[in-house]
């Protein structure tokens, strides 16, 4: 990559660590009041008001993330690169900054509560963590291959497969989420899913990137 890209790489991974340590925050105070023994399943109840407040504070973080995608990126696919860089860095060290503050999660296979819209997401720690260094590692590819001149542009099959991909990966979070609303505890992880999803992610990513070659 070029001293450019890696300083606007730079940037961006700053902006990620500074947003993982304001959302990680939140939560410190999220549990603080709702889970003043710790977090635990089932989730606690809590009012009309706050569930709003939280799923449009969850709406505005990927909005800020388009925001840093649109202004560091070149293209429009450096741009969507951009974006999942930044959500990686900011999701990675979202728990890391709740492992120190709080020590928690306790290991890689902790459950969490992911996302909240439209429905909860849950899933162990590790599914989103490896989801996010692989939002990384595509960027830093995608970023160098605009440097080279060699610009990665997936064609419409093998953006179908990726979004394919992506919908898969987010049903096996959601697979739990109506036992979850219904006041219950998350049983099982549906791993065979989530793997076929990112099976998918990666055989479009790797098709687009072999083309560009």
């Amino acid at each position: 990559m070029t001293r450019q890209s890696i300083k606007r790489l730079l940037w961006v991974t700053i902006f990620g660590i500074t947003m993982g340590y304001f959302e990680a925050s939140v939560v410190v105070y999220l549990r603080a009041l709702f889970y003043p023994d710790g977090f635990s399943f089932p989730l606690a109840k809590g009012s009309l008001d706050i569930i709003l407040v939280e799923l449009g504070r969850e709406a505005m973080s990927i909005g800020m993330l388009i925001a840093v995608g649109v202004l560091a990126g070149r293209s429009f696919f450096e741009r969507f690169g951009v974006f999942c860089f930044a959500f990686g860095v900011w999701d990675i060290l979202y728990y890391a900054f709740l492992k120190l503050i709080l020590n928690w999660p306790e290991s890689l296979f902790t459950w969490d509560i992911l996302f909240l819209i439209p429905v909860p997401w849950v899933g162990p720690v590790w599914a989103p963590v490896l989801c996010s260094l692989c939002f990384i590692v595509s960027c830093v590819l995608i970023v160098r291959a605009e440097d080279m001149k060699k610009p990665l542009r997936p064609s419409p099959f093998e953006w179908a497969i990726a979004i394919l991909g992506g919908l898969i990966v987010i049903l096996s979070f959601c697979e739990e989420s109506l036992a979850i609303m219904r006041g219950g505890i998350p049983q099982s992880f549906a791993w065979h899913i989530f793997f076929l999803g990112m099976a998918f992610g990666v055989f479009a990513f790797a098709k687009t990137y072999k083309r560009s070659r």
